[in-house]
C-alpha cells in the first residue's frame, strides 16, 4: 500500500499540529501504517539523507510527500529526484535566503535540541534548490495570511500545479488544515472513496 510521508518545518517536529491531524486521520480511515512522520535532523544534509532512506524503503509501494514550510522546500527537491508526488503547505521556497536571518544559536521548542545554524548549512540548502519543478506532480496549499512567508513566492515557483488551494486569510500553520485530511489521503492514492 502507498505511503504518505510528512516532512515537518524548521524548528518543528514529528509531533507538529499538521502531523497530528494526519496521524489521527490515518487512524480514523484505518490506514495508520501508511502515514509516516519522522523526526528530522536540523542539519539539511542529514535530514535529506533520512528522507531519502525512507523514500527508497517504500518507493515500490508508492510514496507521496507532504511538506510544511521548510518541509515543502525539502519535498520539492525529493519529488524531482524520485519522480513522485508532493503536497506543499505554505512552502518555504526561498529557504536558503530566509534562514540566513536565523544564523547562530537555535533551540527547537518541540524537541529542546540546541544547535548552531551556520553558513555551511545555508550551502547545504542551496544545493537543494529546484529552479524548474515539474508542476504537475504537486498540490500547492497557500494562505495569504501567512505571517512568516510570502505566499506569492510559492505561486510563482509553481505556476501550473496539478491542484491548487489558494485561500485569503489564514496563517503560516494553515488555518483549519484538518478540512483537507480526506483529500490528502486521496491525492496520495491511499484511499479511493
Amino acid at each position: 500500500m502507498a505511503v504518505l510521508i510528512y516532512i515537518h518545518g524548521f524548528n518543528s517536529s514529528e509531533h507538529s499540529h499538521k502531523a497530528n491531524v494526519l496521524k489521527q486521520a490515518a487512524h480514523s480511515l484505518h490506514v495508520a501504517p501508511t502515514f509516516i512522520s519522522p523526526r528530522l535532523s536540523w542539519q539539511p544534509k542529514v535530514a535529506i539523507q533520512q528522507l531519502e532512506a525512507l523514500i527508497e524503503a517504500n518507493l515500490s509501494q508508492g510514496v507521496t510527500l507532504i511538506g510544511s514550510s521548510l518541509g515543502g522546500f525539502y519535498a520539492t527537491y525529493l519529488t524531482e529526484k524520485y519522480g513522485i508526488k508532493s503536497i506543499l503547505v505554505n512552502p518555504a521556497m526561498q529557504a536558503p535566503i530566509l534562514l540566513k536571518d536565523y544564523l547562530g544559536p537555535q533551540r527547537n521548542p518541540y524537541t529542546n535540541d540546541e544547535y548552531e545554524l551556520t553558513n555551511d548549512h545555508m550551502a547545504e540548502l542551496e544545493a537543494l534548490v529546484v529552479t524548474t519543478p515539474t508542476s504537475n506532480r504537486y498540490w500547492l496549499m497557500v494562505q495569504e495570511g501567512d505571517e512568516v512567508l510570502d505566499y506569492r513566492a510559492a505561486l510563482q515557483a509553481f505556476p501550473n500545479v496539478a491542484k491548487l488551494t489558494h485561500e485569503k486569510g489564514g496563517d503560516h500553520s494553515f488555518t483549519d488544515f484538518q478540512r483537507f485530511s480526506l483529500d490528502i489521503f486521496r491525492f496520495a492514492e491511499i484511499i479511493t472513496n
